[in-house]
């Protein structure tokens, strides 16, 4: 893709589309350990469904001002939960744990948590290690910078200091650039253990630019005559919620209940909730992302 090329993010989302049709119906592939109990099973034995959160990543997730979690990924969460809870005859409790980028693939597999409802994406190398539910959200790395700022463009990233979350997909993202010389001088990345973090450190101007999937970076900055939102066509990706490997019955009540909410209208709702023009991270729904709605409403029979 050529980064002067002013078709190349259409192009690119349309090929994320194509990405989004195989993602909906993603299974990821069978791990060694055939013994390992499912998720279903050790919810139903436990009495509780471990569920991982976030606290500070509106519009995914976040704590309300009642110290309530909620968001988007956290809404759906809920719906699966309810499915799960009335599989295993309403007896079943619901357990918030926060995580973060960096805690979320650790407290998975070790047991902590049965799930982690955020913004993981789905990645070749997660899948060596943990399964996903469905994928339910696509988006791309995208970068936050102040309204008055020179950055409006992919080669606006030369030389600077661009601000990353720990754990996440952007530091090899923007590592696999600078190893192809894309960009003269190469980007300068500083992790952040959070968002907030990465924010404040924007703030202050301890770095030029803070990158993040772009509901995320509005969910930071809704102010928009304050701060800017570039796409500069790095990637798209698509969103999953993570589980432990072969919990087939597990993942099949997850993947059905995200499959209901896009048939129901249920996921448009939360979109709208989330993501809407009323709501405080507005954040308009693309092309691909419609299709991926439409891709996993799964008909009943």
């Amino acid at each position: 893709m050529m980064e002067n090329d002013p078709a190349a993010p259409g192009r690119r989302r349309w090929l994320a589309l194509t990405a989004a049709g195989i993602g909906a119906g993603f299974v990821a592939p069978a791990h060694a350990d055939s013994c390992a109990e499912d998720t279903l099973d050790r919810i139903r034995a436990s009495g509780v469904l471990n569920l991982g959160v976030r606290d500070s990543a509106p519009p995914y997730g976040y704590k309300d001002p009642s110290g309530q979690y909620v968001g988007f990924a956290t809404s759906i969460a809920r719906n699966i939960y309810d499915a799960v809870n009335k599989e295993l005859g309403g007896k079943i409790k619901l357990n918030m744990i926060p995580v973060t980028g960096q805690t979320r693939i650790p407290l998975l597999e070790n047991g902590t948590i049965d799930m982690e409802a955020g913004a993981t994406v789905v990645t070749q190398a997660r899948t060596k290690v943990v399964d996903f539910v469905m994928a339910h959200f696509l988006t791309s790395t995208e970068v936050l910078v102040p309204a008055d700022s020179p950055i409006k463009s992919l080669a606006d990233l030369a030389g600077k200091r661009i601000g990353i979350p720990q754990g996440g997909l952007e530091e090899p993202a923007y590592r696999e650039m600078n190893a192809r010389k894309t960009l003269s001088p190469p980007v300068r990345t500083i992790g952040f253990p959070d968002h907030p973090q990465g924010f404040t450190a924007l703030q202050t101007g301890s770095i030029d630019g803070y990158s993040s999937d772009g509901p995320i970076l509005a969910g930071l900055a809704p102010d928009t005559t304050k701060w800017r939102i570039v796409d500069p066509g790095i990637n798209s990706f698509l969103q999953a919620f993570p589980i432990r490997p072969e919990s087939s019955k597990f993942k099949h009540i997850a993947d059905v209940t995200v499959a209901n909410l896009c048939a129901s209208g249920g996921w448009n709702g939360l979109y709208e909730t989330y993501f809407g023009p009323k709501s405080a991270t507005p954040f308009p729904m693309n092309e691909p992302l419609k299709m991926l709605v439409v891709i996993n409403s799964w008909p009943a029979q």
